[in-house]
C-alpha cells in the first residue's frame, strides 16, 4: 500500500491527489549540484533523514521504499533551477544507489547527523542526495526548507 505524501500514512488513495482534471500540486525545484555539495546542506539532510527514519521506524533497507513511494506517487511538476523539467526514471533509485543492495551507504550518511563532514560530499553520491532531497521537498517541505539555510 502506498504512503500518503502529505501525512505519511499507508492509504489506498493518498489524500493529496487533486480532483480529476485539476492540478493542485506545487512545483518542486530540484537542488543543484552546488547546493547538494555544501557541507551544511549535506549535514542538515543527514539529520532530517535520521529523524525521519526514527519517526517512521524505517531501516536502511526500507528507506529506499519510502523514497520510491514518495517520488513516484507525486504527480506534480518537478523542475531544475533553470525551469527545465526533471524526469525521474523508473530505475533512478536503483541506479543512484548502484549495487549496494544492503544500502550500507545510508547508515554512513546518517552518522553525519552527529559528526560534521570534513569535506564536501563526493560527486558519485550527488544523485543519491538529489533523490533524498526531492523526497523531502515532496513529503516534508517544512523540513526541506531548512536544508539550505
Amino acid at each position: 500500500m502506498p504512503l500518503c505524501v502529505k501525512c505519511n500514512k499507508e492509504v489506498c488513495n493518498p489524500c493529496v491527489r487533486p480532483p480529476f482534471g485539476e492540478s493542485n500540486y506545487r512545483t518542486i525545484v530540484v537542488a543543484s549540484d552546488a547546493e547538494l555539495r555544501r557541507r551544511a546542506y549535506f549535514r542538515r539532510m543527514a539529520m532530517a533523514t535520521r529523524a525521519l527514519m526514527e519517526e517512521l521506524e524505517l531501516s536502511r533497507r526500507t528507506f529506499p521504499d519510502w523514497l520510491a513511494d514518495v517520488i513516484y506517487l507525486y504527480e506534480g511538476p518537478v523542475v531544475l533551477r533553470g525551469g527545465n523539467a526533471f524526469r525521474v526514471t523508473d530505475s533512478a533509485i536503483d541506479d543512484a544507489f548502484g549495487d549496494d543492495g544492503s544500502f550500507r551507504w545510508l547508515s554512513d550518511f546518517v552518522r553525519f547527523a552527529d559528526t560534521p563532514p570534513r569535506q564536501a560530499p563526493q560527486w558519485r553520491v550527488i544523485e543519491r542526495l538529489r533523490l533524498i532531497d526531492l523526497a523531502f521537498k515532496i513529503a516534508r517541505p517544512d523540513v526541506a526548507r531548512h536544508f539550505g539555510r
